[in-house]
């Protein structure tokens, strides 16, 4: 009969996966505003880690909604020598969704790029500073931008639209 220690041990990969969603779940349950944060499907299984966030106690200032979601997932293909990552705030109030996007699907804006959402559409897509960080650092650098993002979406029309100038989101 085979030791127990190789069945473990052949499964090393999705155990440092597990425990980097639990480093991300610890860190973002001390985050201000966030709540409930809960790994899915499973801690055992890991794929996403989602919180519900207190708009403003998260902003440290008033905002148009008083709650939000925060999304975090991070992967590791073996065809590229960095972690995937997705970081989404999404507002089911107003139908919009902002994040970061560190993945193969659009190669014409880089390795990263940022992603504004709004009715179940793309409104704008950005290239956006490649982060070859431990993930933790990455989700600390996008939390910081995210809060300086938030604020400068400009809903004068009914819309939201994004400010070409001084928005840190190509940094």
């Amino acid at each position: 009969m085979a030791p127990f220690g190789f069945i473990f041990l052949a499964n090393r990969g999705n155990l440092t996966k597990a425990k980097l969603y639990e480093a991300i779940r610890r860190r973002l349950g001390t985050e201000p505003g966030c709540y409930g944060v809960r790994v899915r499907p499973s801690r055992a299984r890991p794929r996403t880690i989602e919180a519900r966030v207190e708009t403003a106690e998260f902003l440290g200032r008033a905002y148009a909604v008083d709650d939000a979601t925060l999304t975090v997932r991070f992967s590791y293909p073996r065809a590229v020598g960095y972690e995937y990552y997705i970081i989404e705030w999404s507002e089911a109030a107003r139908d919009l969704g902002i994040g970061w996007h560190q993945d193969e699907d659009h190669p014409d804006l880089g390795e990263c790029h940022f992603q504004f959402d709004y009715a179940g559409a793309t409104i704008d897509r950005r290239s956006a500073t490649f982060i070859d960080e431990h993930p933790l650092e990455v989700l600390e650098t996008r939390l910081d931008q995210l809060r300086a993002v938030l604020p400068q979406i400009d809903w004068a029309e009914g819309e939201p639209k994004l400010s070409d100038d001084g928005l840190p989101v190509p940094e």
